[in-house]
């Protein structure tokens, strides 16, 4: 209960006051309670931001595709989510302390795009597959909904269609080279023919 008391102070900190420092004694001054009963639910700060990070995955509806089919669908489910949590999201990503709690998801994400890509990127190298990753990835964050939603002048159902406009021109793309490596590794070399 006191800890579940101190992660709310602490998710209230990061969203209504994002301009303020984030550190234990700060979040201890918001639940009310000393900083050692903060020190001692989270001795690190690491551990309160993995625990801040859980709550806002929960809260701003983060799910990471793991199979292709979910790519494009789970963009309209993230945007939603965003655009109804859209002052925790924006906090999540303008603040120092927000930036923190982001970073916790990265390798989860990773994991995810990497599971979800793995047939379509198998032609790849592994630089060219951290790049495709990395491009979808941006499409599935934050930062993409907002500058699309900020700097592009989109509704929230605009930068959804845009979203997954790009995300399924990205994935026929890479069916298409896909389908031209396999068909170029399947054709017989022919007598005389220079070795490819």
């Amino acid at each position: 209960m006191t800890r579940d008391h101190i992660l709310a102070a602490a998710y209230s900190l990061l969203v209504e006051h994002p301009e303020r420092p984030f550190a234990h004694e700060a979040v201890a001054r918001e639940a009310g309670v000393g900083a050692r009963t903060v020190y001692r639910y989270f001795p690190a700060q690491a551990d309160l931001f993995e625990a801040l990070w859980l709550r806002v995955r929960r809260d701003s509806g983060t799910v990471f595709p793991t199979a292709e089919a979910e790519i494009v669908p789970r963009i309209g489910v993230l945007y939603r989510a965003f655009e109804q949590n859209e002052k925790l999201i924006r906090a999540v990503m303008e603040s120092p302390a927000g930036a923190r709690v982001r970073a916790r998801g990265a390798p989860e994400g990773r994991a995810g795009f990497d599971q979800s890509l793995r047939e379509l990127t198998q032609h790849m190298s592994p630089a060219e597959r951290r790049q495709v990753r990395a491009v979808f990835q941006g499409l599935h964050s934050g930062p993409f909904w907002q500058m699309l939603r900020d700097r592009g002048g989109l509704s929230g159902q605009e930068a959804i269609a845009a979203a997954r406009w790009a995300a399924q021109a990205l994935l026929d793309t890479l069916r298409r080279e896909q389908m031209n490596a396999r068909n170029k590794s399947n054709t017989p070399q022919q007598e005389g023919d220079p070795t490819p």
